[in-house]
């Protein structure tokens, strides 16, 4: 299947969806924030990068902005739960600097599921 990269800062959400990602058949790989998502990319070229939008050092906003500075083409889907700011502002601005799909916490993993397939048909 495809390659994944998975960030979020919390642990727990961040291997219980790396683990349904390896049961729909795909490699994932895992970064705790935006700087991490950055150099496993350097080493690890992927097919889809799931993203939460508030993380430590650098959050997904700025990920995205990064990634669309390097490399355009790549599919990638945002999720977040707010937290300090409204999740569907959030949300919005992650879309308009190039998000393909954006999934609010808390989501279903069926949810989960037709994000991906339909980030890595685009």
């Amino acid at each position: 299947m495809s390659s994944i990269l998975l960030v979020d800062d919390e642990p727990l959400l961040r291997q219980n969806l790396s683990r349904f990602l390896e049961m729909l058949g795909h490699d994932v790989l895992v970064a705790a924030n935006g700087k991490e998502a950055l150099s496993v990319i350097e080493d690890s070229p992927v097919d889809l990068v799931v993203t939460d939008v508030n993380m430590p050092d650098m959050d997904g906003l700025e990920l995205i902005n990064a990634l669309r500075g390097r490399t355009p083409p790549l599919p990638i889907i945002v999720m977040s739960g707010g937290g300090r700011f409204d999740k569907s502002m959030l949300l919005q601005s992650a879309t308009v600097l190039g998000a393909v799909v954006s999934l609010a916490k808390p989501f279903s993993l069926e949810e989960l599921k037709g994000a991906v397939e339909g980030a890595l048909a685009v």
